[in-house]
C-alpha cells in the first residue's frame, strides 16, 4: 500500500517542478492572454472613433465610462461640452456615442439631418437578452424599417393633436380620480400624503386606457391585483435595462461571456432578463384578450388597440406590430409619473407660483373652479407652468438613443451609419442662447408670444422620432395641474421641508439614471374648499 508523503520536502524534486510550472503557467497564461486582448481591443476601441470629431479618449476597455460613474450623467455632459463643442464623442466601452448638446445642433442634426438620424440602435441586454431577438419592441426602441414606420403611424394618427380632443373625458376622468385620491390621503390637510403611489396609479391609467380601454379603480389595487403589480413590477425591470448608461453588457463584450459563466456558476440569475421579457409579452396578451371580450360583448371602451382590432385591415399591422403599439404606450408611463411628481414638489415649495395660477383660473373663469372638465379649458398660465415643469425638470434627460440610418455630416466630420446617438434633453434645456436664465423656474418665458416661436421644451424629444404621445401627455398633466391648484394648497411635509427636495440636480433619488426621479415623496395638501370639491367630483361621475 502506498504511502502519502508527510511534507513537502518528501516529494520527489521532479514533481515539485512540475507543480511549479503548473502554478506559473495559471498565473502566466491568463494574465498575458488579457493583456494581449487588452492591446487588441485597444487597437478596435480606437479604430471606432469618428475622425475630426472632438471628445475624451477614455480608458483601455471602459471608456469614459468611469468618467461618468456617480455622475448625473446628462450633466456631466453638459459640462464636458463647454470643453469640446456642442457636439462630441465619447466612447462607452468599445461604442462610440455621439453627445448632442445645444439646441442649435439638436436642430441641424435631428431636424436637418432628420432622415439620416431617425433609427434607434440594437443594444445586446435589451434586443438580445430581455427580447431574446424577438421582433415584438415597442416604438420607441426599434430601429427604422417598413414595419417601426407603420406602427408609428397608427400610433401618431391616434395621438396628435386633433385626436387628443377626443380622449378629453379620459383625461377629465383620470385628474378626478387623482383629486379624489388626495381628498381621501390627506385628511383635511392634517396628514402628509406619500404621492409615489397615486402618481403612478395615475400615469398607468393613462396608458391602459388609451391603449387598452381599461383602468385601476383603487390606488390598493397597485398592490393586491395580480396583473397590475405583475405591469409595476416588468415594466420597471424593463426600464432598468433600457437604461443606456448602466448595462455595461451593452458596451463591453468582454462582460457577456463572464456573465454568462457567472450564471452557470450560480452567481447570478442568467435566465432572469429573458424571463422578464416573456413576462412583459404575456401580460400584454392578458390585457388584449381582455379587451377582445369585451368588444365581443359590447361593453369596450373606446382605445388605440380596439380601434385597430374592430377594423384590422384598415391599419395593415400584424398581431406582433399591434402588440408593439401596446408596449410602448406603457413604457411612457413612467415619464408621466415622474413629471406629476417633481411638480407637486416645486408647488409644495413655490406658494407665489400657486396663487398666480390659482388667480390666473378664477380671471379666465370663476366656474372653473368647480367644473369637472378640466382638460376642456385654456388657462394660459398653467399652459405656461406645464411647459415649463417639462424643461425644467425634463424628465427624459438623456431622450431615447438614436442611431444614424445613413451618413451624418458635422463641422467636418462623417458621422457614419449605425453609430450611436444621444440628444441630451436636460443640456438643450439650460441652453441660454434660447432660455434666459434657464436654472430658474419661470413659467412666463412661455408667455412672451412671438418670443416663443422658436423655442422647444425638448421633454419629448426633436425630430422624426419624437414622442408621438407628447399633445395627450401635456394636456394631461395641465388637467391634473388646474384641478391641484384649483382645489389644494400645497404645502412641504415635515420631512420635505428643504427647498432642495424639488431641485432637478440634488433632488435626484438616482444620479446615473437618465430618467430622472425626485428622492422626495410627501407633501401636505390643504383642500381649500373641501365641499366645493366633493361637489365637483360628484358632478363629474
Amino acid at each position: 500500500m502506498a504511502v502519502l508523503p508527510t511534507s513537502l520536502s518528501d516529494l520527489p524534486a521532479f514533481d515539485l517542478s512540475l507543480l511549479s510550472l503548473l502554478a506559473k503557467l495559471l498565473f502566466i497564461v491568463p494574465t498575458v492572454s488579457l493583456t494581449l486582448y487588452i492591446l487588441l481591443n485597444e487597437v478596435v476601441r480606437l479604430r471606432a472613433r469618428i475622425p475630426k470629431l472632438p471628445g475624451p479618449l477614455g480608458y483601455p476597455l471602459l471608456g469614459s465610462l468611469p468618467s461618468l460613474r456617480g455622475t448625473a450623467t446628462s450633466d456631466e455632459y453638459r459640462i464636458w461640452a463647454q470643453r469640446y463643442g456642442d457636439v462630441f464623442q465619447v466612447q462607452l466601452g468599445n461604442v462610440p456615442a455621439v453627445i448632442v448638446n445645444s439646441t442649435a445642433a439638436a436642430r441641424a442634426l435631428f431636424i436637418g439631418q432628420r432622415e439620416a438620424t431617425n433609427s434607434r440602435p440594437v443594444f445586446y441586454v435589451l434586443h438580445k437578452k430581455v427580447q431574446q431577438g424577438g421582433p415584438v419592441t415597442s416604438i420607441g426602441t426599434s430601429p427604422w424599417n417598413d414595419s417601426c414606420k407603420r406602427r408609428r403611424k397608427v400610433a401618431a394618427t391616434a395621438l396628435n393633436k386633433t385626436s387628443t380632443e377626443s380622449y378629453y373625458p379620459i383625461l377629465d376622468l383620470e385628474s378626478r380620480a387623482f383629486i379624489l385620491d388626495i381628498l381621501s390621503s390627506c385628511k383635511g390637510g392634517k396628514e402628509s400624503v406619500d404621492v409615489l403611489d397615486l402618481t403612478r396609479k395615475f400615469a398607468l391609467n393613462l396608458s391602459l386606457t388609451l391603449a387598452y380601454g381599461t383602468r385601476v379603480e383603487d390606488v390598493k389595487d397597485l398592490h393586491r391585483d395580480l396583473v397590475i403589480s405583475e405591469i409595476l413590477y416588468i415594466e420597471d425591470e424593463i426600464s432598468k435595462f433600457r437604461n443606456p448608461t448602466s448595462n455595461f453588457s451593452n458596451y463591453i463584450p468582454l462582460l457577456r461571456p463572464l456573465n454568462t459563466i457567472a450564471g452557470w456558476l450560480g452567481l447570478q440569475k442568467g435566465s432572469h432578463m429573458a424571463d422578464v421579457g416573456k413576462r412583459r409579452v404575456a401580460y400584454h396578451n392578458v390585457l388584449q384578450e381582455k379587451l377582445r371580450r369585451d368588444i365581443a360583448d359590447g361593453v369596450d371602451r373606446p382605445c388605440i388597440q380596439g380601434n385597430v382590432l374592430k377594423d384590422p385591415e384598415s391599419k395593415g399591422l400584424t398581431d406582433g406590430e399591434l402588440l408593439s403599439v401596446g408596449l410602448s404606450m406603457l413604457a411612457g408611463a413612467d415619464t408621466t409619473k415622474r413629471s406629476l411628481m417633481w411638480a407637486i414638489l416645486l408647488l409644495a415649495h413655490r406658494p407665489d407660483i400657486q396663487e398666480r395660477a390659482y388667480q390666473a383660473i378664477r380671471d379666465v373663469d370663476t366656474k372653473l373652479l368647480e367644473s369637472p372638465h378640466a382638460a376642456h379649458s385654456r388657462v394660459e398660465y398653467v399652459e405656461a407652468f406645464t411647459k415649463e415643469v417639462g424643461r425644467y425638470f425634463v424628465v427624459q434627460r438623456l431622450a431615447l438613443p438614436k442611431a444614424t440610418y445613413s451618413e451624418v455630416r458635422w463641422n467636418g466630420a462623417t458621422i457614419p451609419p449605425n453609430t450611436l446617438l444621444f440628444l441630451n434633453s436636460w443640456a438643450c434645456t439650460r441652453d441660454p442662447s434660447v432660455f434666459s436664465d434657464p436654472t430658474t423656474f419661470a413659467p412666463e418665458r412661455w408667455m412672451d408670444g412671438d418670443q416663443t416661436a422658436n423655442r422647444h421644451q425638448y421633454a419629448f424629444g426633436i425630430g422624426g422620432r419624437m414622442c408621438v404621445a407628447s399633445h395627450v401627455a401635456t394636456k394631461a398633466l395641465y388637467a391634473v395641474f388646474l384641478h391641484l391648484i384649483a382645489h389644494f394648497q400645497i404645502l412641504p411635509a415635515e420631512d420635505t421641508m428643504d427647498p432642495i427636495v424639488a431641485d432637478p440636480i440634488e433632488g435626484l433619488l438616482t444620479r446615473e439614471n437618465p430618467i430622472a426621479g425626485p428622492k422626495a415623496r410627501t407633501v401636505r395638501f390643504v383642500p381649500r374648499n373641501s365641499d366645493v370639491t366633493r361637489r365637483m367630483l360628484s358632478s363629474g361621475s
